[in-house]
């Protein structure tokens, strides 16, 4: 095997003027470019398929002929071959392939061709031993494909034509590769005989062949080969494990009234919480594929993963809210990685040895559709300088420890509240780094691509800064631009009571001018709405106050911040508070003071129950944080359990039970069958309801977050009604009517033709109804023949309408008519009529009782001599007999039409005229029956009649019989002449031949 980058030639000799070269010189000096050509080719460009060799198994027969010969003519192997579409590719040795055509001569080739067709197959031996082709020093089978031309010239060169077959008797077609090899190799040197040896040289000899191999065949050399192609094996690799890998997407956290206990919100956490083994299956094969240490302290990554989940031992809030958010990442991060594998298709030293006179083209037939695996089919392996795929692979390697850091750095964390500008619709990457993670430096380094591939991993933003960047904008971002940020993330505030929460979240959103609201779910009341709430004296003790000071300091100076301490500082504010209320009393003890008065009805913070919220709002989602210009909500269980359990948040701001509401209609009136009607509403998510007199109606549909009106479900009853609406309960000012669609029905009824049987025109009567009691409608006909609609004010009185058709005779057309009817409040409705089919009377009618005469004038007509004169007259090929058809009753007699000279066996004895007194005159008279008429009718689609005249007999003597035609009732005949074989075409209505 003669390959070319095993050995590269790194120098070349400049020449000087006059210097003789030697056979060295000069192959060094091609060797160099050539080696440099190749070189650029596979380390600048890339190898594998560039494009085409798309295959197609087929025949050699045009459609036109596939349906003389039938379908089964498909199955003769004389007619099936392989039809290979011109193509493109590279070796790793950097050959060029593309399909040739041999040229001129034998150092030439055409290329400038759109496809190949192969229909013969030979088996194949490769002289050269390539060991791609071989296992254990054997050459698996392979047969080469053979094109008809260069069939001709092996067989006319001397080739053995019982080496060849037809390439429709090959077996099991569909489970074949093809393969392309570039078979080169050096001829002997020819001796030098004369004195001229400037054409003597190796001759390098470079042959394109075309290959099959049995699939299992090509997996054995894929497996157990003498050369291994690791390049195709790699990507073939990634585009397995694409493949396999589990679909995985998490689930959403959906609220919904019946959530009234801190239980229900948990157990709709862990429910969104379902995909641990498919994420654990999938990770594990991308691990494995791309070496990926997966280091849990020793536990499985199910094991592991279980266990973040569903821990064993529950907190105050079991954090199952961050728990769920780690999830989210863990697939955010596993998606990422599973589309970035389809695009590594990209290699910097691609190994020589891969496939380095050879390209596969994958099965016969594969389809190559745009996203499909084709197996066996080398790719195109981009140089990196052409794509940025290479970085897909270190992206795949650093999401993937990312994947494992997340694993290990998930934590439990007290802290304060913050917030932090990150982004919403980009990858976890682009994100801050979220509060519940261990921010340190392995896990700053797998984060963003782009910042660690700039050295710019600890300019990453999050709610931990102790490893970030000194700058003040990484530490304190909300103080610098962020108009790149579309999302805040609010961290800190889980188990703090609502109320703490609540005052630091709009503490920060007023110290940095943030635009959001923020808002208090409460699953559960303990009172009943409309109860009144007594008013309650407390009692504060000073010394109370003071010893809780003293402990949550004394937490504060040990670092022992725990939820309990959180809540006992919520509680101590609470009493604190109270001292602004104070109405001294009498003091009875010198610890405490007396508060006279403190009405629950005015505290500073509104709750609202999470079930009546849901029954004015939708579309909260828990997203960790709010955008701009949203509205960020905490939840809770209850006044004695205030913790905050989750949040959630809206896209818009809100929630005043009684916000400003407005409704506006583009129209006052609308039809029974109008198309919905869009409503505008202010709050945009307004509930709107419609009411007739009082009475709901449910006509208000939804559709993509948008209200409307749809006039089909109003009832007949409220037509041309008034109907109010309301939005959020509230009475809005525009109103409505619906009108009722005019109730109308038409059909195609009588159709007449005129009693000229030459008049194709038909008359069509159309039959309208109305209900009774209908007025004032307005009726227009639009026939579908072209011709101008009819408007009419009012019906005939029997309810008909006629429209005449102008057809072509003997012609069927099909027309679609329709009735749109329109009544006084301007609704109309179109009614469509069943399409007719009509068809210009002429061939049925006028051939019924035409009547033909066939006869020999004497005197007349020249030469009457002979006794052969027996004819049938065929219509478009049908027997005509006619009314009264001749029956020899010896059987002897054959045919319709009888001119016969004498007396004999074939004189029918019809004697013409009557009252001739000499000669030997024959007439026969044939009178078409209706039956005959239409089965020539059938044959006649543009109204024209074949008229043939047809020896009855073995012999007839010819141009003698003398025909005449008449129109049924015509005394004057539309034709008279003499008769010749198929002698007439004619339009039996209008005379008119051709």
């Amino acid at each position: 095997m003669n390959t070319k980058l095993d050995n590269v030639t790194t120098q070349y000799r400049k020449f000087n003027e006059n210097q003789v070269l030697t056979e060295g010189q000069l192959n060094e000096f091609i060797d160099y470019f050539e080696d440099q050509d190749r070189l650029s080719r596979t380390r600048l460009s890339g190898v594998g398929v560039v494009c085409g060799f798309k295959s197609e198994y087929t025949n050699l027969l045009l459609p036109t002929e596939i349906d003389m010969v039938g379908k089964a003519g498909l199955d003769d192997p004389f007619l099936q071959t392989i039809l290979i579409a011109q193509g493109a590719g590279v070796t790793t040795d950097g050959d060029l392939i593309t399909l040739r055509k041999k040229g001129a001569n034998a150092s030439e080739v055409l290329i400038d061709f759109s496809d190949v067709r192969y229909k013969y197959y030979r088996d194949y031996t490769d002289v050269v031993r390539y060991e791609h082709f071989r296992i254990g020093g054997q050459q698996i089978p392979l047969i080469e494909l053979i094109t008809e031309e260069e069939y001709s010239e092996l067989i006319a060169g001397g080739a053995n034509a019982a080496d060849f077959k037809l390439f429709g008797t090959i077996q099991n077609i569909y489970d074949k590769i093809i393969i392309l090899y570039l078979e080169s190799y050096s001829n002997e040197e020819t001796p030098c005989q004369d004195a001229d040896c400037d054409n003597t040289g190796a001759e390098q000899v470079s042959n394109l062949r075309v290959l099959l191999a049995d699939s299992q065949s090509v997996v054995d050399l894929m497996d157990k080969g003498d050369a291994k192609d690791t390049l195709y094996k790699l990507h073939n690799t990634y585009e397995e494990l694409f493949d396999h890998l589990p679909k995985i997407e998490a689930k959403r956290v959906i609220l919904d009234p019946s959530i009234t206990k801190a239980s229900d919100l948990k157990s709709r956490f862990q429910n969104a919480i379902g995909t641990v083994t498919d994420l654990t299956d999938g990770f594990g094969a991308i691990a494995k594929t791309f070496n990926i240490s997966v280091n849990l302290g020793g536990e499985s990554l199910f094991s592991k993963l279980n266990s973040l989940m569903y821990p064993k031992t529950a907190g105050v809030l079991d954090e199952y809210q961050y728990r769920y958010d780690l999830l989210k990442d863990l697939i955010d991060t596993y998606n990422e990685i599973k589309e970035l594998i389809l695009h590594l298709d990209v290699d910097c030293c691609p190994s020589i040895a891969s496939f380095p006179k050879h390209l596969m083209l994958g099965p016969v037939g594969a389809r190559l559709e745009l996203g499909d695996h084709t197996p066996f089919r080398h790719s195109f392996y981009n140089s990196p300088v052409t794509t940025n795929d290479d970085e897909n692979y270190e992206r795949v390697i650093m999401l993937s420890n990312r994947f494992v850091q997340k694993i290990n750095g998930f934590q439990s964390f007290i802290g304060p509240v913050k917030i932090i500008p990150s982004n919403l619709y980009v990858r976890l990457g682009n994100k801050a780094i979220p509060y519940y993670y261990r921010v340190d430096k392995p896990l700053l380094v797998q984060w963003n691509y782009e910042k660690t591939k700039t050295d710019r991993e600890a300019y990453n933003l999050s709610y931990h800064t102790a490893n970030l960047a000194g700058d003040d904008f990484v530490q304190n971002p909300l103080n610098y631009n962020i108009d790149d940020n579309d999302f805040y993330r609010i961290e800190g505030h889980l188990g703090l009571p609502y109320k703490t929460a609540l005052q630091n979240i709009n503490d920060l959103k007023t110290k940095y001018g943030l635009a959001f609201d923020v808002i208090a779910l409460v699953l559960q009341k303990g009172e009943k709405p409309g109860e009144e709430v007594p008013v309650k004296e407390k009692t504060v003790s000073i010394e109370d106050l003071r010893k809780q000071l003293l402990s949550i300091s004394s937490d504060i100076s040990n670092q022992k911040i725990s939820s309990q301490s959180l809540l006992n500082i919520s509680k101590l504010d609470d009493k604190l508070r109270l001292l602004n209320q104070v109405e001294f009393a009498k003091e009875t003890s010198s610890e405490s003071v007396t508060v006279v008065r403190q009405d629950p009805k005015k505290d500073d913070v509104v709750s609202e129950l999470l079930s009546e919220f849901l029954e004015r709002k939708s579309g909260l989602e828990h997203v960790a944080g709010v955008e701009p210009g949203g509205t960020f909500v905490l939840i809770y269980e209850s006044e004695t359990n205030n913790q905050v359990l989750a949040d959630f948040s809206l896209p818009y701001l809100c929630c005043s039970k009684k916000d400003p509401v407005f409704l506006a209609l583009p129209e006052s009136k609308l039809c029974q069958n109008d198309a919905p009607m869009a409503i505008t509403t202010v709050p945009l998510d307004g509930q709107v309801k419609a009411f007739v007199n009082g009475t709901q109606i449910p006509a208000i549909t939804q559709s993509g977050g948008q209200s409307f009106l749809d006039p089909s479900l109003v009832n007949a009853a409220y037509f041309g009604q008034t109907i109010t609406f309301t939005v959020n309960d509230d009475e809005v000012e525009a109103q409505l009517v619906v009108y009722e669609q005019p109730n109308v029905s038409v059909t195609a009824g009588n159709i007449s033709y005129g009693v000229d049987t030459s008049d194709p025109d038909a008359t069509v009567d159309f039959h309208v109804s109305v209900p009774s009691g209908s007025t004032g409608l307005t009726y227009v006909f639009n026939f579908g023949d072209g011709t101008a609609p009819l408007s009419l004010s009012a019906l005939p009185g029997n309810g008909i309408v006629q429209h005449k058709y102008n057809l072509v005779a003997g012609q069927e057309d099909v027309f679609n008519p329709t009735l749109t009817v329109t009544n006084g409040n301007g609704c109309s409705k179109t009614v469509a009529v069943a399409p007719l089919k009509l068809k210009g009377q002429m061939t049925v009618v006028c051939l019924n009782g035409m009547k033909v005469v066939i006869l020999y004038r004497d005197g007349i007509d020249p030469g009457h001599t002979c006794n052969d004169a027996s004819f049938n007259l065929k219509g478009n090929g049908i027997l005509i007999q006619g009314a009264t058809p001749y029956n020899d009753p010896r059987g002897i007699i054959k045919g319709n039409i009888h001119l016969s000279n004498t007396l004999g066996s074939q004189d029918a004895k019809n004697y013409y005229p009557t009252n001739a007194t000499s000669g030997f005159s024959r007439q026969n008279t044939i009178v078409i029956t209706q039956a005959e008429a239409q089965q020539i009718a059938l044959l006649s689609p543009d109204g024209f009649v074949k008229f043939s005249l047809e020896c009855a007999l073995d012999y007839c003597h010819t141009g003698v019989a003398f025909t005449q035609i008449f129109l049924a009732n015509a005394t004057t005949p539309i034709y008279s002449g003499y008769p010749n074989g198929n002698f007439l075409e004619i339009n039996p209505c209008t005379g008119v031949t051709r």
